[in-house]
């Protein structure tokens, strides 16, 4: 008789140990770099399954990790409890309030599906199977982040299982201190099982890219970083340079080659902006821009779908000058392990001082530019690291301190994870932890750890 089965009879979703059916695939998370064996992976289909799930493995001394859609996945939790919401995928819209409640495993495209028969609109980012919750609570740069800042400043609400199995919840009139470090901190301080967030009227955008061969890199990168020198904060771009691999999926302007893109989505506005941006590049090997939904927009995304074992890094920088491009285009050069560096225009509205408060730092950063790249192997992720390391350590004379939570990489370290918020937010948000957990049971993060 398996040690968990008396609690397994107690659930209303599945629980899964080593050698059952079905665990080799629950234990997996998006990422596959993190190759995590546990000694118990629970689906929960209730509040009441998360209340369980963190009593038991609090009870018996196990270590816990939480997970949803698993692209946030940091740390393999081996020999401990995985608990996965995803099956947690309610979505309710307000329509006159313009609120959304977002249960804990919701992806972002049921939560935009839900909102858009009202022309309302959610701060997605560019992925919308990413569970909504779990990027939201770690900043969430969306494709309107200058309109309307970070996704984590429009969170209203949350209902919280705390490390002792108790719900809460938290709001500006009840435990606002939580609900202060939900915004930003990520999933340090329990397990979120829903979240109201603010939705937006959004009827209309101008978004998609437009791509230029590769060799035009550096000129393109420096006509659009003039350009967002100027642009309204309706605007939210970014500039993109890699090589395209040679998939049938991929459309045959762009297949194979090494190529620099620009991706925009503006919300109101005549076009004028984006029209300048084009005149000043010239001819494109694709023009893919148009008038489109919010909706449509977020779906338009060419982020993978699939899991995959891959690893990355980033860095915030006040300018993109010559030499840093150099260096980024360096990094990526044709051949390179790493194919391709995003560079995501920030500022706008993010930038401003938010009407409800949120942990996320850094606000006055222009850009951050990230690179990820696939490691299916040991050989390669050795190959990828060390590019990894060469091309951001060249780069480091060109950038500023901090992080950015949503694109800090896996098996991030306490000095990262701090290099993330403002002295003054982590403090905060370690004194916080030592309220809600103060044992950390919530460790399997990007960590914060309590006050002493």
């Amino acid at each position: 008789m398996n040690h968990f089965d008396g609690f397994r009879a107690t659930l209303a979703g599945q629980a899964f140990a080593p050698g059952d059916d079905g665990y080799e695939d629950v234990r997996r998370p998006w990422n596959l770099l993190i190759d995590q064996r546990p000694a118990l992976v629970v689906l929960a289909g209730s509040v009441a399954d998360v209340q369980a799930t963190v009593r038991l493995a609090t009870e018996r001394g196990l270590p816990l990790a939480v997970q949803s859609s698993g692209h946030g996945a940091v740390h393999p939790c081996d020999d401990g409890v995985v608990l996965n919401v995803s099956r947690l995928t309610g979505v309710a819209v307000d329509a006159d309030a313009q609120v959304a409640s977002i249960d804990a495993g919701a992806r972002w495209r049921a939560v935009l599906e839900a909102a858009a028969p009202h022309e309302l609109a959610g701060l997605s980012g560019t992925a919308p199977t990413v569970g909504a919750v779990g990027y939201t609570l770690g900043g969430g740069l969306g494709l309107l982040l200058r309109r309307y800042g970070f996704a984590a400043d429009s969170v209203l609400a949350a209902d919280v299982v705390t490390a002792d199995g108790t719900l809460v919840h938290a709001s500006e009139t009840e435990n606002p201190e939580l609900l202060w470090a939900l915004k930003g901190g990520s999933g340090n301080f329990g397990v979120v099982t829903r979240l109201q967030v603010r939705l937006y009227h959004v009827p209309l955008v101008q978004t998609g890219m437009a791509v230029y061969p590769g060799d035009r890199a550096a000129e393109v990168l420096a006509t659009w970083a003039d350009w967002t020198g100027s642009v309204s904060d309706d605007v939210t771009s970014a500039a993109m340079v890699m090589s395209v691999p040679p998939l049938p999926s991929v459309p045959e302007p762009m297949r194979g080659q090494h190529v620099v893109m620009v991706r925009a989505t503006i919300a109101g506005g005549d076009g004028a902006e984006l029209d300048a941006l084009r005149s000043a590049l010239g001819t494109p090997l694709m023009d893919g821009f148009r008038t489109a939904t919010y909706l449509e927009a977020a779906l338009s995304g060419m982020e993978p779908t699939d899991p995959m074992p891959s690893t990355g890094d980033s860095a915030l920088l006040d300018e993109l000058s010559p030499a840093a491009v150099d260096t980024l285009l360096e990094l990526t050069a044709p051949g390179s392990p790493v194919p391709g560096v995003e560079i995501r225009h920030l500022g706008g509205a993010a930038a401003k001082d938010p009407e409800q408060p949120s942990a996320v730092s850094h606000r006055d950063a222009r850009y951050v530019a990230a690179a990820n790249a696939l490691a299916p192997t040991p050989e390669q992720l050795a190959v990828v690291r060390q590019r990894l390391a060469d091309g951001f350590g060249a780069l480091e004379p060109h950038t500023r301190p901090g992080r950015l939570v949503n694109f800090m990489p896996a098996r991030s370290t306490p000095e990262t994870v701090q290099a993330a918020f403002s002295p003054a937010a982590y403090q905060r948000l370690r004194e916080v932890k030592r309220t809600y957990d103060p044992s950390n049971v919530f460790r399997f993060n990007h960590n914060i750890p309590p006050a002493p």
